[in-house]
């Protein structure tokens, strides 16, 4: 049945989720006081003030005296919400599933399980997840919480780019931005460093990478001018990787020390695992290979996630110092996963296959270096110019003519 307790917990959720103060909400037509009471559950509006709260709220007001469907999803909510931070996405799926397969009440709730659960499919490289994601969005949408049907939406822009569709996936932003700003509240600064992140890893992935510097530099100015430094350390790893990208090691250099100041102010273990990565990068492109095996032997062995690139860079580093056996055990372990969804990073793995082909050719190994060459310049046919296609093109050409 419908409480005190549950309404005052209805008319809370969606102030906050409008960007409203309780002295917004309240206007004329109640004290703050009052409306304070209302939200704890100790008093229980009369209709006129129902429909007073819901017309401001942008709902229906029957959508307060509905029944309590979603009661059982308040916990769950909770629950997910946990395991989704501390990224046990496996679980999460398993729980929701069965779910999905149900109709689901259109309350708040639900749509946050189904965010949940989407989410978890792309960062388990499952797929799917498109309707789940409608659904969504049209709860939110019910309730005229345009804001969050907006960041909804920013989940299928990652599911786009998961299924290489970043045209589309940029379209997407764009629309999203502007669906944001056309019926933002307030500012939510965070959503809106998220946007130009995502605007700069499609402008990449379709190689202008000038917009995707541009996109990225727009995302730190917002994160300096309000003082959140909310995802600085990746923006300027991204830069550096940009910088590098064409071949300008000084500018990434700059940038990739930017990324570990950050990175370390922020205590994220992810996030300087990634520095660490990027600075390993950074050092093959300098040509200081014995810095490459250095930094590479105190990486984490246990990690798998990024282990790939790790291999990679060892393989090139013993290729140009002469140990070609040892290069070919690292490079034949630099394999871009199913979860290697940017053109770059592929590119940059595929490269383990042209330095295995140059090593084969210097050994006699024709056949198989002509078909570990033609892997890769098939491979990156479709991909933006850089300097991992122009070394896997160059390759090809080398031993196929």
């Amino acid at each position: 049945m419908t409480t005190k307790q549950t309404i005052g917990e209805k008319v809370k959720q969606l102030r906050k989720a409008k960007g409203l103060t309780q002295t917004d909400l309240a206007g004329d037509h109640m004290t703050k006081s009052m409306l304070s009471q209302i939200e704890n559950g100790r008093a229980l509006p009369s209709m006129n003030s129902l429909q007073v709260l819901a017309g401001r709220l942008g709902v229906d007001p029957g959508y307060f005296l509905e029944g309590e469907e979603e009661a059982e999803l308040a916990p769950l909510v909770r629950e997910m919400e946990a395991e989704f931070k501390a990224k046990n996405y496996r679980e999460v799926i398993q729980r929701l599933q069965p779910l999905t397969e149900r109709t689901l009440p259109m309350t708040i709730d639900a749509a946050r399980l189904l965010e949940f659960y989407v989410s978890s499919l792309f960062y388990t490289g499952a797929g799917g997840g498109e309707a789940e994601l409608e659904r969504a969005a049209l709860i939110y949408e019910r309730f005229g919480l345009f804001v969050e049907r907006a960041k909804v939406q920013y989940i299928s822009y990652a599911l786009n780019f998961a299924q290489n569709r970043y045209a589309d996936g940029l379209e997407l932003i764009r629309r999203v931005r502007k669906e944001y700003e056309d019926n933002k509240v307030g500012n939510d600064f965070i959503f809106e460093i998220d946007l130009h992140y995502a605007e700069s890893i499609s402008l990449s992935a379709l190689g202008d990478y000038a917009g995707s510097r541009e996109a990225a530099l727009a995302a730190l100015q917002v994160s300096r001018e309000e003082g959140i430094y909310y995802m600085t350390d990746h923006l300027y790893r991204v830069l550096g990787i940009l910088a590098l990208t064409e071949g300008e090691t000084l500018a990434a250099e700059e940038d990739m020390k930017k990324a570990r100041a950050f990175a370390e102010f922020t205590e994220s273990e992810d996030s300087l695992k990634l520095v660490v990565i990027g600075e390993i990068r950074l050092a093959v492109a300098k040509g200081e290979y014995s810095k490459v095996l250095a930094l590479a032997e105190q990486y984490p062995q246990e990690d798998e996630q990024y282990a790939s690139s790790v291999q990679l860079m060892s393989g090139i580093a013993r290729y140009h110092l002469g140990q070609d056996d040892e290069a070919l055990i690292s490079l034949s372990k630099a394999e871009p996963g199913d979860q290697v969804y940017h053109p770059l990073d592929r590119a940059n793995l595929l490269t383990a296959y042209a330095y295995r082909a140059q090593i084969c050719m210097r050994r006699g190994m024709k056949e198989e270096a002509l078909r570990l060459s033609q892997f890769a310049y098939d491979q990156v046919k479709e991909y933006p110019p850089s300097i991992y296609t122009e070394m896997i093109n160059k390759t090809y050409h080398e031993l196929h003519s």
